[in-house]
């Protein structure tokens, strides 16, 4: 499930659930997103979130803009996202909002590389992560005095000749 206060920290979507049975017996006419829809909202500030994986139920005042797959008008979810995020806020005024738009031969290339930078940035943010988790190892190791840290400045200046 997605809410509206999930947008501030999209990392933390997907971790409430709904149980998708009772879900549909609840309410048989609602949709779940489909993969490229953009979720948004419009107060307390304009925020927004692609959802590349679909599947998942949107609770109000959150809502969701799908573009149609086979006639897209050059507008491309990533792009609406940015647009939307910083956006002016307030009810009523996503009506006019204005969103840019690519070229029609433009918009599949162009996910495909906004799709690689995300991927790239996530390597690197988990890469970065366990940087982190090491250097606390490293500092409780040194600090309790299970790790001898050995200066290997000195042995190399030692054996390189003068």
């Amino acid at each position: 499930m997605v809410t509206s206060s999930d947008l501030d920290n999209p990392a933390s979507i997907g971790h409430a659930r709904v149980d998708q049975l009772a879900f549909a017996t609840q309410y048989p006419n609602a949709q779940l997103t489909r993969p490229g829809d953009v979720i948004f909202r419009t107060s307390p500030t304009a925020a927004a979130w692609v959802d590349t994986d679909g599947s998942k139920v949107v609770a109000y005042p959150a809502r969701v803009l799908r573009i149609t797959a086979g006639d897209p008008g050059g507008l491309v979810p990533e792009i609406i996202a940015a647009d939307i995020t910083g956006a002016a806020s307030g009810p009523g005024v996503w009506t006019r909002w204005m969103l840019r738009r690519v070229a029609p031969h433009t918009v599949a290339p162009l996910r495909q590389a906004l799709a690689d930078i995300a991927s790239a940035r996530q390597d690197l943010e988990a890469r970065a992560a366990r940087l982190n988790d090491y250097a606390n190892l490293i500092v409780a190791g040194a600090t309790s005095g299970a790790v001898t840290m050995i200066d290997t400045s000195h042995a190399a200046d030692a054996a390189s000749p003068q």
